[in-house]
């Protein structure tokens, strides 16, 4: 057994040296790879990474100050910060929201007058991330806002209410989800075709099914995303239909959600192939992040065709392939992520870094 070979001050170093790989770049000029790497310390759901989060709190991008607050809001202890708690003050409207979501989490009544007054905010975002957390704290008129918001003209602020609904299961998400996948608004259906995802009933297959034939890919991918999620439902059959969707990014996502449902490997094997070899990398990354769904007897071949994306060449393409390597095989791939740690490129070394960290086992 793998773990057993590896000798336990091996894994210690080999963590130490993944960590190593990932936090180099925390201090990188680029903000793609600061990015790659707080991506990979938000992915490790580990209370150890809270330190590194926290420094970057106070990054220079707002998008790479959102990833660290995103981080800490996975986390008891990381939402109990107190430079977490601080970020509430920041400028970026990503920041804001990602600690407001965090404190959606809290049972904590002492928020209630630090929170109360962004009810107010400019930023629809914050005003509607807000009014969850206010309604998570039992308070009646945030909840009766936060419905308001569900039937807003303004899209941003309908779909951010949706999100807001879905994530508390309140009893009229359904009728919401219902009425949003028929608006006119693309931005909106998709929300509402996310949304089901949480919604497991006859009624939400029923408007995914309808949704997987909507005009525009972005909604269609979220349908069958969403159907993927809902595993006491058998939805192989509109799933297998849409195999032939005539967009490739679409058909990559139905690959994923069959597979999630264990649909038998050979029936998505064609689709694949001729996905993987695709001209556009993100379609080819699309495809590497959908075999990461696969289970039981379909993880074999699923690891051999992501065998092959591991070797692309578009760094993007590596990166989901590696993440997704990690996620179906566990600590089997190791030896597979410890040869990424000498890929040519930093966000990929970074990637693999954070996906041993996931996957070796910790200092007992």
């Amino acid at each position: 057994e793998l773990v057993q070979v590896l000798k336990q001050e091996d894994q210690s170093i080999l963590r130490e040296v993944s960590l190593g790989f990932v936090l180099i770049l925390t201090k990188d000029m680029r903000e793609q790879m600061r990015g790659a790497a707080y991506t990979a310390l938000k992915e490790w759901h580990s209370p150890e990474s809270i330190p590194f989060l926290e420094d970057g709190l106070s990054d220079g991008s707002g998008l790479v100050r959102a990833l660290a607050a995103e981080g800490l809001a996975k986390l008891d202890l990381g939402r109990r910060s107190a430079r977490f708690r601080k970020a509430l003050d920041d400028q970026a409207v990503l920041v804001k929201e990602a600690v407001l979501k965090g404190f959606a989490k809290s049972s904590d009544t002492s928020l209630i007058q630090l929170v109360e007054p962004l009810l107010q905010d400019s930023e629809v975002r914050v005003r509607v991330a807000a009014a969850e957390v206010l309604c998570n704290l039992k308070r009646p008129k945030a909840c009766d806002l936060l419905l308001q918001y569900t039937k807003a003209p303004n899209p941003d602020e309908r779909t951010s209410a949706i999100r807001a609904l879905v994530d508390r299961q309140s009893s009229e998400v359904l009728s919401v989800l219902i009425e949003s996948s028929e608006h006119k608004q693309p931005s909106v259906r998709g929300a509402a075709a996310k949304g089901f995802a949480h919604v497991p009933t006859a009624e939400a297959v029923t408007a995914l099914i309808r949704l997987l034939s909507d005009p525009l890919p972005p909604v269609r991918i979220a349908a069958a995303v969403s159907l993927g999620h809902l595993h006491g439902f058998d939805t192989r059959a509109p799933l297998n239909k849409a195999l032939d969707d005539r967009d490739p990014a679409v058909r990559a996502f139905v690959i994923g959600a069959l597979l999630e449902h264990g649909e038998r490997y050979e029936v998505v094997a064609g689709p694949v192939q001729v996905l993987i070899n695709t001209r556009e990398p993100a379609v080819r990354a699309a495809v590497g992040r959908a075999l990461g769904h696969a289970v039981e007897s379909n993880r074999e071949p699923a690891r051999s065709a992501l065998t092959l994306l591991v070797q692309d060449t578009v760094p993007r393409v590596r990166i989901a392939a590696i993440k997704s390597i990690a996620t179906i095989e566990g600590v089997s791939a190791i030896p597979l992520l410890k040869q990424s740690l000498h890929d040519e490129d930093d966000a990929v070394r970074a990637t693999a870094g954070g996906a041993l960290l996931k996957v070796v086992p910790p200092k007992k």
